[in-house]
C-alpha cells in the first residue's frame, strides 16, 4: 500500500469541493463471454455457514452493474464508473420543525457525541483532531434537498469516527426515507484519517458508497451495508473486517491498493461481490453467494483466501496477474465457471470445486497448480486448459465412481494448439477438507 505523511495540520476544505468526488462505486470490466452454460448433470448440496443457509430473501434487484464487455474479452478489472442510483433524484420532504440535532453544512472542530436522532443536510465534517462518536441507538438521517449525483449530503472524516453500537441498539446510517435507495446520499467518507476509525453494530444503507475510504485506517465489526451503489470503498487504506454484510449493492466491497483483513462476512444478492485491484486481501470464513455476476473479481493483487465459500454467482473466483493461494473454499453452483485463472501464480489445494454450471477450474497458461481438490459433477469440464502451457493439476480426487478423465478435461487431446492438463497420480480416496461451519466468526 501506498502510505503518505500529512505535514502540520491538514486545513478543512470545503465540503462541496469533496461531494464532486464521490458520487459512483469502484466498477471492474464485464466478466467473460458467451459459454454453452449447460447445467451440471448433478448437483451437490452445499453447506452453508452461518448467515448463508437457504434461499435469499426476496427482495428489490440491486442497482446495475456496469455493462459487460464485447463477446470473448477476457474479465479484467478495470477504473470505475458510475453504476445507476435511483436515489438520486429522490429529495426529502420539508420538516415541519427543526430537530434538536440537524447540521446543514457545518464542520466539527471540537469532539462531539451524537444520540438520539441526528439529522444532516449537506455536508458535516469533522475537522482533523477532532473525534465524533455516535453512541449505541442513534440514527442519522441524511437529507438530500438537491436532485443529482454527487450532490447529496455526506459524511466527512478528516479526525476519528467511532460509531459504536450494540446488537439491541445498533447505529444506523440513513436516508430520511423509510425505503431508502442506492444515492439518497453519498456516504461516510474517511479522507486521508489514519486515526482508529471504528464502525461497531452498525447498519449503512442507501447511500452511493456507504464507506469511502482514502488513505485511511478503517475497522469495521459487524456492519451491515444494505442498497449502496457500493457498499464500501477503500483505496490506499489499511482495513479490518470483522463479520457484517453486504447486500442489494451493485458491488458489494471494492478494493484498491488497500492492505485488507477480512473475516466472516456475508456478500450476498450484490451486483459483484467484491473486487480488488492491487494490494493485499486476506479472506477467512466468507460467504459470498448469489451475486449476479461474479463473488470475487481480482487483478494484479496478492490473495490468502482460506475457508470460504463462493456459490450460486455467474462465477466464483475471477482472478487476473494475482498470486497467492485459495484453499480450503467450497465453490459451487456457479452460473457458468467456478474459479478461472489468468496469468496468476496462484496455489489451489483442499477445495471442492462441484456443480458449477459450465467449467469448474478455468486456465489460460501454467502459472498456477491445482493439487488435494474435490473436482465433481461441473457441467462441461472439471478443468479448461485454454492456453498452450501445460498445467498441472496432480492428486486430486475426481469423484465417484471415478469418471473417464478425458471427458472432463478440456485440453491438448481436443484441440492441438493447447496445453496439456497433468493430472497423474490420481487419488483414489477423497481428501478430508475444512468444515466450512466451524469458521469462528
Amino acid at each position: 500500500m501506498r502510505r503518505f505523511a500529512m505535514s502540520g495540520t491538514p486545513m478543512v476544505l470545503p465540503v462541496l469541493v469533496w461531494t464532486a468526488l464521490l458520487g459512483g462505486c469502484g466498477t471492474v470490466s464485464g466478466l467473460f463471454g458467451p459459454a454453452d452454460s449447460r447445467l451440471s448433470p448433478s448437483t451437490a448440496p452445499v453447506t452453508m455457514p452461518s448467515g448463508l443457509s437457504g434461499p435469499a430473501a426476496v427482495k428489490p434487484e440491486p442497482p446495475p452493474a456496469p455493462s459487460a464487455p464485447p463477446a470473448g474479452r477476457l474479465p479484467l478489472v478495470s477504473e470505475r464508473s458510475n453504476p445507476a442510483l435511483p436515489g438520486a433524484a429522490r429529495l426529502a420532504s420539508t420538516m415541519a420543525a427543526s430537530p434538536e440535532r440537524f447540521y446543514r453544512d457545518a464542520v466539527l472542530t471540537e469532539d462531539t457525541v451524537w444520540r438520539g436522532e441526528v439529522f444532516v443536510e449537506g455536508g458535516i465534517t469533522v475537522a482533523p483532531q477532532t473525534t465524533l462518536t455516535v453512541e449505541p441507538g442513534t440514527v442519522v438521517r441524511f437529507r438530500r434537498t438537491v436532485a443529482g449525483e454527487g450532490a447529496g449530503p455526506l459524511l466527512l472524516v478528516q479526525g476519528r469516527l467511532v460509531a459504536r453500537g450494540s446488537a439491541e441498539a445498533p447505529v444506523r446510517f440513513t436516508s430520511s426515507f423509510s425505503d431508502p435507495r442506492a444515492g439518497e446520499w453519498q456516504g461516510i467518507v474517511f479522507l486521508g484519517s489514519e486515526k482508529k476509525n471504528l464502525l461497531e453494530q452498525c447498519r449503512v444503507e442507501g447511500a452511493a458508497v456507504g464507506i469511502d475510504a482514502s488513505f485511511s485506517t478503517v475497522t469495521l465489526k459487524e456492519v451491515s451495508l444494505a442498497d449502496c451503489g457500493t457498499g464500501a470503498r477503500f483505496q490506499d487504506s489499511i482495513v479490518t473486517v470483522s463479520g457484517g454484510s453486504a447486500s442489494g449493492c451493485a458491488v458489494g466491497m471494492d478494493f484498491a491498493d488497500s492492505e485488507s483483513d477480512i473475516r466472516g462476512i456475508t456478500v450476498r444478492g450484490n451486483g459483484r461481490g467484491m473486487t480488488v485491484r492491487g494490494g493485499s486481501l486476506f479472506l477467512e470464513g466468507a460467504g459470498i453467494a448469489d451475486n449476479r455476476e461474479a463473488g470475487l473479481i481480482a487483478a494484479a493483487s496478492r490473495l490468502t483466501i482460506d475457508r470460504s465459500i463462493f456459490q450460486g454467482s455467474a462465477a466464483g473466483l475471477l482472478l487476473t496477474d494475482c498470486e497467492g493461494t485459495v484453499t480450503g473454499a467450497r465453490i459451487a453452483d456457479n452460473r457458468e465457471i467456478g474459479i478461472q485463472l489468468i496469468r496468476s501464480r496462484v496455489k489451489v489445494h483442499g477445495n471442492e470445486i462441484v456443480s458449477n454450471g459450465d467449467i469448474g477450474l478455468r486456465v489460460e497458461d501454467g502459472r498456477g497448480l491445482a493439487w488435494g481438490n474435490v473436482f465433481s459433477g461441473n457441467g462441461r469440464f472439471d478443468i479448461d486448459n485454454t492456453g498452450a502451457e501445460d498445467f498441472r493439476a496432480m492428486a486430486n480426487w475426481w469423484g465417484e465412481p471415478a469418471p473417464v478423465l478425458e471427458k472432463r478435461l478440456n485440453h491438448r487431446i481436443q484441440d492441438p494448439s493447447r496445453g496439456r492438463i497433468l493430472v497423474q497420480p490420481l487419488l483414489t480416496v477423497r481428501p478430508p477438507l475444512a468444515t466450512l461451519n466451524s469458521v469462528a466468526k
